[in-house]
């Protein structure tokens, strides 16, 4: 007789369905009633499935930390909850197994449930987002469908008083790399060379220095902040068009600033998986180089453990690094693009990762940027003088 017990990452909701109302129907009219339904996801699946109060009673009836037997009839009904994540088994089932693998994954790892449900529910797998109207025409789809957006600025609305500010301008180094920088979505055939990517890396994601706070401790510093100098990020490159390296998918070990093969691929290839991975973002297919951010979950949760602000900090680092990168590119005179519209669940069995350790995050590209329009003209700003 298999034993269960309850997981700790399923979330109960209750909504309002509308169902014909049969005894209106009865009587010669057609009515709609509102019936409640609750419906249970789990972390564990990222599944939805809508169960009664007798199925609600019997989740809650086990135990959490603790496995419990039950009698035939019960045993059945919760083997067929177990099988959408929504309490665990102990069956030598290969499907179960794996669901159990998890739960004591995310518990090990110091997962906080709210963080787990919001990362597992919002992963695209399989997407195809780059046909969609509001691609294809953003302003017009967005605006036929739900008028204009927000305002662009939000003063506030009954200020003490308003201090009006120098409007002081900088010139060179790093102010003209800000200046620079922008979103390049079109390429030229032209490769990289070996020292660009190097310093992209290094510059980016390598380590600059360390401190040792305790005997088996150290810290690291590095070009962007990093919640509690965890530097959870991790960079895989898939060098498409880059003098000096092979074509293929390489991890980028920040400690020995060395690129470590992990599959070899055709520039072709490597376009096409561009595609797969990017959710159809066609641009994505021309970058000479592309690099796949995922983060290490166990690395920042060691420290932040089950702490509802720990997600928050890893999407940040991730955002931190994103524009190191692209300011990087600038000063090198590449194009560059950061993007996060991905399939995460694609791009993590394509790097032979455990999801529930290191997740996928977002997508970033890089090459020699291509003649011709490429995007908005923008037309200088001046506060207080220019009006939108």
């Amino acid at each position: 007789m298999p034993r269960f017990r309850r997981t700790g990452y399923v979330f109960l909701r209750c909504e309002d369905r509308s169902l014909i109302d049969v005894a209106a129907l009865l009587r010669g009219r057609a009515e709609l009633a509102t019936h409640p339904q609750i419906t249970a996801v789990s972390a564990l699946t990222a599944v939805e499935r809508a169960i009664s109060r007798t199925q609600l009673d019997l989740i809650l009836s086990l135990p959490a930390r603790s496995w419990t037997r039950r009698d035939a009839d019960d045993a059945e009904a919760l083997r067929r909850l177990a099988t959408d994540g929504l309490v665990l088994s102990d069956e030598p089932d290969d499907h179960l197994s794996e669901l159990r693998r998890r739960d004591e994954t995310l518990t090990a790892g110091q997962w906080d449930v709210h963080a787990a449900l919001y990362h597992f529910l919002t992963q695209w797998r399989d997407v195809d987002a780059g046909g969609s109207p509001a691609e294809a025409d953003p302003t017009g789809a967005l605006i036929g469908a739900h008028g204009p957006p927000p305002p662009h600025f939000a003063p506030a609305a009954r200020p003490l008083a308003v201090t009006e500010l120098a409007l002081e301008e900088r010139r060179g180094g790093l102010w003209d790399t800000l200046a620079r920088r922008r979103t390049t979505r079109v390429f030229t055939p032209e490769p990289l060379t070996a020292g660009e990517l190097s310093l992209v890396l290094r510059y980016t994601a390598g380590c600059r220095g360390y401190s040792r706070i305790a005997e088996d401790a150290v810290i690291l510093s590095k070009t962007s902040p990093s919640g509690g100098a965890m530097h959870p990020t991790e960079l895989y490159v898939l060098a498409r068009r880059v003098d000096g390296v092979e074509p293929g998918l390489h991890h980028y070990d920040a400690g020995r600033h060395t690129l470590e093969l992990l599959s070899r691929h055709t520039p072709d290839a490597i376009g096409s998986l561009a595609l797969e991975l990017s959710a159809g973002q066609a641009f994505t297919r021309d970058a000479a180089a592309l690099f796949l951010v995922t983060t290490r979950f166990s690395r920042n949760f060691w420290k932040y453990r089950q702490h509802r602000r720990a997600y928050a900090v890893l999407l940040m680092d991730a955002a931190h690094l994103g524009q190191t990168f692209s300011l990087v590119c600038a000063e090198l005179g590449l194009g560059a693009f950061v993007t996060a519209a991905v399939n995460g669940a694609n791009i993590e069995e394509r790097l032979g990762l455990d999801p529930y350790s290191e997740g996928a995050l977002a997508l970033w590209g890089c090459g020699r940027p291509g003649p011709g329009p490429d995007g908005p003209v923008f037309e200088p700003y001046i506060p207080r003088t220019t009006t939108i």
